[in-house]
């Protein structure tokens, strides 16, 4: 494995981990994403799209259909499927029980509660 490459597997880490921890993703923060394949964006686009509906919409009526799909999806055992849970966990260097415990939490939280999505906007300091 190359050093860029452990470096930058090092760096999306940090990134998802900051995103599993309730924090808000920017474009600035993705880890330089002009170098992965566009099978990789894909992937990452996958796996964050999946998180994202989970933690800020578990519980809303209009999203539980999806929600309930991700959910499934995310506690899957199938690693066969190059888009499943287990593979991406896998490209991402993530170890799937603890991102599957960080959905845990989300979903044991009260359903009123949302997380602040990220704004195309910047926000003054």
């Amino acid at each position: 494995m190359s050093r860029v490459f452990s470096d930058f597997s090092e760096h999306s880490i940090a990134v998802i981990e900051h995103m599993l921890a309730s924090g808000e993703i920017v474009p600035a923060q993705m880890p330089g994403a002009s170098l992965w394949s566009p099978e990789k964006k894909l992937a990452a686009a996958v796996l964050v799209s999946a998180l994202v509906e989970i933690r800020d919409h578990h519980g809303d009526p209009t999203h539980q259909k999806t929600v309930r799909e991700d959910v499934e999806w995310v506690f899957s055992d199938d690693g066969n499927s190059p888009y499943s849970f287990l593979r991406l966990c896998e490209l991402f260097h993530l170890d799937p029980d603890y991102v599957r415990g960080r959905v845990r939490k989300w979903l044991s939280e009260p359903a009123g509660r949302r997380y602040r999505l990220c704004s195309t906007h910047r926000h003054a300091a």
